[in-house]
């Protein structure tokens, strides 16, 4: 199976939200771990939140995690 780049860096963001469940996290530091464009990772990051799968905070202490239980999200979703 062929993923496309925006599919791979939506797997990746939402998994390592889930390995992280009690904090937040920031683009910056997902693109730092996977060594990926920060710039690509923000659309993707768009796409998740208005899709209902990130809870997106502004602001100082803010960032992102996941907006449902990591058990409650489906892959083929």
């Amino acid at each position: 199976m062929r993923l496309t780049v925006f599919t791979d860096y939506s797997l990746r963001v939402l998994i390592y939200l889930a390995i992280r469940p009690e904090r937040r996290s920031t683009i910056a530091e997902i693109a730092g771990a996977f060594r990926v464009s920060e710039s690509h990772l923000m659309k993707v990051v768009h796409f998740l939140g208005r899709h209902g799968f990130l809870a997106n905070v502004r602001g100082k202490g803010g960032g992102l995690m996941l907006a449902r239980p990591p058990e409650a999200i489906n892959v083929g979703a």
